[in-house]
């Protein structure tokens, strides 16, 4: 659910050009196991990661634990189940062609038909809903941690319906989590079946997968992996209240069944042809390389070109890509994920199966002083940015956590330097002056500490 596909994408381009044979190789799999290795050893992430050929698994690693509690820790295993986050709406937007395909759907039947409430209602299309070019608001991104309680039916229409839209549809392109939301209500009315029955009879029974389940309330399934991340140990976090987020972000699945559905999706298993074209219609020219197509994304690798979803809550990361002209397939799902970055994990097993250079990551430790530390706490505010920034300690890691987000551990790089690989976060401290700059993307934010 988080937006996190242009980091993805933005990542994957710097390779496009290197080179044209990326034919497939076996797998070097001690060298993998040894990235991941590494990874676990130095907690950065737990979850389980899968390769396939042609619906075929050749390399499954899985690592850390499903749940841990202060000193009972359950290790995951493959049929741990995890929060696939907005991988959900590549199974909400199948559903919707298969309705299409059913002619009890259509693409351009407006929103008006079901939400007239909705602003702009007489005017945004099933199309525009599907490809995030609706205008309309976000339930989840706009409002913090105001998604992570429960909330029903009626306050999660009216989040979005009394936000002003952002812009005309389809004059733009913006991720629109609450976009999903009304679309998995329209297969509930347009069903008369509740999503996750609907998304049993319509998908889950057709492929055979088990773990693949819906409308589920947090950490209430035995198999269910619980998020956490690092702070000098593995702490729970709090994440979305799943049920907030039904056809947007809901899911439960491992990733094995992940590429169960996404090559029975791609070999027309699911949808048919033309719907399945129209699923995979990403607008504009190459040369802008557009990601955004109806309920799929695209990533560039070399030459090739992969499509899928990626997912993230508050407390996991997923990603499932395919390649449709070789056959190479990929899902991963995490519960936790501290300092690193899913594209870095990503090119890692691409770069694996296609027998390309990659690197073992090596993490250099900064030991700092309780002092040290105690001297950067406290709350700054830029005129650069109207968001505040809280420095904040567990135990010998230092903490960020900027206005309605949740707290993220940081990496020392020096005495006056932290980073948050994971979100391209640099934090720069002037002890004197009480000072610290803000580094991501490139630019610079000057943060003061409020007395």
């Amino acid at each position: 659910m988080k937006n996190i596909n242009a980091f993805l994408i933005a990542l994957l381009l710097s390779t496009l050009f290197f080179s044209s044979n990326t034919q497939a190789q076996q797998i070097n799999t001690a060298k993998l196991d040894s990235f991941f290795n590494v990874l676990v050893n130095n907690n950065r992430v737990m979850g389980s990661f899968v390769i396939a050929k042609d619906g075929k698994i050749i390399y499954h690693k899985t690592t850390g634990y499903s749940q841990v509690e202060e000193d009972k820790k359950i290790p995951a295993t493959a049929e741990t189940q995890y929060r696939i986050g907005s991988i959900t709406k590549t199974f909400t937007a199948t559903m919707i062609f298969q309705l299409i395909d059913e002619k009890k759907l259509s693409l351009d039947i407006k929103l008006s038909k079901f939400f007239p409430e909705m602003p702009n209602a007489d005017r945004i299309t099933i199309a525009n809903l599907l490809n995030h070019s609706s205008g309309l608001a976000d339930h989840v991104n706009e409002n913090g941690e105001w998604i992570t309680n429960p909330h029903t039916k009626a306050e999660l229409l009216d989040k979005i319906a009394k936000v002003k839209p952002h812009f005309e549809p389809g004059a733009k392109i913006r991720y629109s989590n609450g976009g999903y939301l009304l679309l998995g209500y329209i297969i509930e009315k347009v069903t008369g079946k509740t999503y996750a029955a609907a998304l049993k009879q319509r998908i889950t029974n057709k492929i055979g997968t088990k773990s693949i389940i819906a409308g589920t309330i947090n950490n209430s399934q035995k198999l269910e992996a619980r998020p956490y991340k690092f702070t000098g140990q593995w702490t729970a976090v709090k994440d979305i209240y799943f049920p907030n987020v039904v056809a947007v972000g809901d899911i439960l699945s491992t990733p094995q069944d992940l590429i169960v559905f996404i090559n029975a999706l791609t070999s027309g298993k699911l949808v048919s042809a033309e719907s399945f074209k129209k699923m995979k219609s990403f607008e504009g020219s190459e040369k802008d390389f557009n990601p955004t197509g109806m309920g799929l994304f695209r990533i560039p690798f070399y030459e090739k070109t992969f499509i899928g979803h990626n997912g993230g809550t508050y407390g996991s990361i997923s990603n499932m890509y395919a390649n449709t002209d070789d056959g190479m397939s990929l899902a991963f799902t995490t519960n936790g994920m501290t300092n690193f970055s899913m594209n870095d994990i990503t090119l890692a097993m691409l770069n694996a199966y296609y027998d390309k250079p990659y690197k073992i990551p090596v993490f250099k430790t900064v030991d700092l002083k309780t002092e040290d530390l105690n001297a950067l706490l406290g709350n700054y505010t830029s005129k650069d940015l109207p968001l505040k920034i809280s420095i904040t300690k567990s135990g010998s890691t230092l903490m960020a956590q900027a206005t309605g987000q949740t707290p993220f551990p940081l990496d020392a790089v020096s005495k006056d330097e932290f980073k948050q690989e994971q979100y391209d976060v640099l934090l720069k401290f002037d002890r004197e002056k009480h000072e610290m700059t803000l580094i991501q993307g490139g630019k610079n934010f000057h943060y003061v500490i409020e007395k």
